[in-house]
């Protein structure tokens, strides 16, 4: 995937999104950020940023060069509506989320005051690229009633100053500039066509003008807008895409039937470069995602240092891992989350050594290694020394915990979580999730192989004992693992409970981590990864692999939303954690097919994968397992870093693995 050509043709086909909704922290982004900060339309670097609480229209425009998330317009081009003869009203959005595909899109009518009539007027404005830097905007009125309807209406903008700025309003639009600042200063332009403006109590504004819907008619107004960055003073601009595209070209070679993942891949390269971030003390972190989970998190940041050893940023993470690795407090308490220079304490999925081993094979750092090794050595004592509470090897969640699998209902205290005959649905109290209450597959598993990294690390850093030591934990506790809760009955791994010794019956993706981590026999491992995971009516699905058994009576692929009391106007996504697919356990699952054995089951299950991801627009926190739909949160870290790992096939060595395979398909 090496790029030779002058152009950035890597970075500017990379093609990513970038949610609406949110300003970015203006003093906060490096250089690098800029150059594929970029909204998806072919080869286009723009980025809109949209603010559902003012009048329609496009919002908080920035421009394509944009770092520092300075705008070029506190707002593009707004519409003001009035309905003559009625009472004034305002205008409402009512899509406040948009449709963030290959274009933006909001719906919005009037809202009239109490107890007038409700104006039968629709409205939508869509915003698209049409070509490279060439904006869009197509305002529509549609009349849905019989009768016809007299509309008063004018478009306004708002330019930002910046710095220098010249705004001129023309017979058929407008012109405005400003100077940014990346690496060196550089001046972006935007010219307007479609209305003649006027400079009015400093803004750009068209005169009024009435318009009359006949009945059931739609009338719609186009316009368009032209980017772009003056040649004269282009140094920050290209050396940040010089920047970025260092990091595109840096990735493997994809070969044979595999090259048709470049897209997915380059898209996945970009998300992550995208969410990197320069935090207030100057280091380098790898974000989960732009929006609403903004920071780094415990048991993501493992995942997407592997994304970021493919594309050989091991600046960021070895500073995102060393950053974490400070946050662990003396007595081994690790930390949830790291965010605006605080730490939340608490307990995710134990997984950072498995992350920092690996990617210390993509990116060698023996110093870095050394720093990290102590607070990764203490982080996993806190687990046994703390967490085995009827001593018998086996570890369970912290009761305070955040667990990571925040809605998983495998831990419910009323179990098993299924009816009986003649039980109604309704009826039933599950009771509460108490995950302490129970020795996890997921939890000792992911131990047992922090258990061997950590005895990895200790042999690399010439310190014998320890590493002797770390691998007899291991192999003790992985012992417990395969017999003690391995449920015979049911012929699989479960999770059971410490007071009386139950098993749940709960068939979820905890049951095959033990495959991954090469803890069963290869017999058995390929009698579970047939039985289950190959199994179009369990787990391989259309987007494999929903973290739930399809068959069990709690599956739901989508999740729900639901209304929070205290925001009633708000919905919430929740049922994560029982039946959607999540691309990191995707990808262990595809590591457990070739751990049992199975490499070309592996390899059809990957390219199933990267299939179903690369119909989407973007990459996703996670997804439909049924239909392949993305949900939760869109531009996410660790999808973006398992499409990597999967496209390279990072799955096919062991889960801890000394070879590396940088630069190996």
């Amino acid at each position: 995937m090496a790029n030779n050509n002058k152009q950035p043709t890597l970075s500017l086909r990379s093609r990513n999104l970038t949610r609406f909704c949110r300003h970015l922290v203006p003093d906060q982004l490096h250089d690098d950020f800029a150059a594929d900060f970029g909204f998806r339309a072919e080869g286009s670097r723009f980025s809109i940023l949209k603010n559902h609480g003012t009048c329609p229209g496009p919002d908080d425009c920035f421009a394509h060069v944009q770092i520092d998330a300075r705008p070029l317009f506190h707002k593009l081009l707004g519409l003001e509506l009035e309905f003559p003869g009625t009472q004034p009203g305002r205008l409402a959005p009512y899509s406040s989320r948009n449709f963030y595909r290959s274009h933006i899109e909001e719906l919005f009518h009037h809202c009239a005051p109490q107890h007038a009539p409700f104006p039968p007027v629709r409205g939508r404005c869509v915003m698209f690229f049409g070509a490279t830097d060439v904006l869009q905007i197509v305002y529509e009125l549609r009349n849905q009633s019989a009768a016809s309807v007299a509309v008063r209406l004018r478009w306004f903008t708002e330019p930002h100053p910046g710095q220098e700025p010249k705004t001129q309003a023309r017979h058929n639009g407008f012109h405005h500039e400003c100077v940014q600042q990346v690496s060196a200063p550089y001046r972006v332009t935007a010219d307007l066509t479609g209305a003649a403006f006027h400079h009015r109590s400093g803004r750009l504004e068209t005169d009024w003008r009435t318009v009359n819907l006949p009945a059931h008619a739609t009338r719609s107004w186009t316009f368009t807008v032209r980017f772009n960055s003056a040649k004269s003073r282009p140094n920050g601009f290209v050396r940040a895409v010089a920047n970025v595209e260092q990091y595109y070209a840096a990735l493997p070679k994809l070969t044979g039937d595999w090259r048709r993942f470049e897209p997915v891949v380059l898209r996945a390269a970009g998300i992550l470069l995208t969410n990197r971030y320069t935090e207030r003390t100057g280091a380098r972190t790898i974000h989960c995602g732009k929006t609403g989970t903004e920071g780094m998190w415990f048991w993501d940041t493992a995942t997407n240092v592997l994304g970021l050893g493919l594309l050989g940023d091991a600046s960021t993470g070895w500073s995102s891992l060393r950053l974490l690795c400070e946050g662990i407090r003396t007595d081994g308490t690790p930390c949830v989350r790291y965010c605006d220079g605080a730490y939340l304490p608490g307990a995710q999925n134990p997984v950072l050594a498995w992350g920092v081993w690996n990617f210390y094979q993509l990116c060698p750092d023996r110093r870095a290694l050394r720093q990290c090794y102590p607070a990764l050595a203490r982080y996993v004592n806190w687990w046994r020394t703390t967490h085995d509470t009827n001593g018998n090897g086996l570890y369970e969640w912290p009761g305070n915990c955040c667990t990571g699998l925040d809605d998983a209902l495998q831990w419910q205290d009323r179990f098993p979580i299924a009816l009986r005959r003649g039980e109604k649905w309704s009826k039933k109290d599950w009771g509460r999730s108490r995950p302490n209450l129970f020795e996890s597959v997921d939890v000792n598993t992911q131990l047992h192989l922090e258990m061997r990294a950590l005895a990895l690390m200790a042999a690399e850093l010439g310190q014998p004992r320890a590493a002797r030591e770390w691998t007899d934990r291991a192999r003790e506790l992985g012992q417990r693992i395969t017999t003690e809760l391995f449920n015979p009955a049911a012929g699989i791994y479960q999770a059971r409970s410490v007071r009386d010794g139950r098993f749940n019956g709960m068939i979820s993706l905890e049951s095959f981590l033990p495959v991954y981590a090469g803890l069963v026999p290869r017999p058995l491992a390929q009698r579970l990864c047939r039985e289950y995971l190959l199994n179009p009516h369990r787990f391989y699905t259309v987007l494999p692999f929903p973290t739930l058994d399809l068959q069990h009576e709690a599956f739901r692929s989508g999740g729900s939303l639901y209304t929070p009391p205290q925001h009633p106007d708000a919905l919430v996504q929740r049922a994560y954690w029982i039946g959607r697919t999540w691309l990191n356990y995707s990808y262990w699952m595809v590591g457990a097919l070739s751990q049992a054995g199975l490499p070309r089951e592996a390899d059809a299950a990957a390219e199933r994968i990267l299939d179903a991801v690369s119909r989407s627009e973007t990459i996703y926190e996670c997804y439909d397992p049924l239909t392949g739909t993305g949900n939760g949160h869109a531009e996410f870290s660790w999808g973006a870093a398992a499409v990597l790992a999967l496209a390279f096939r990072l799955y096919r060595r062991g889960p801890l693995d000394r070879t590396s395979t940088k630069g190996r398909a």
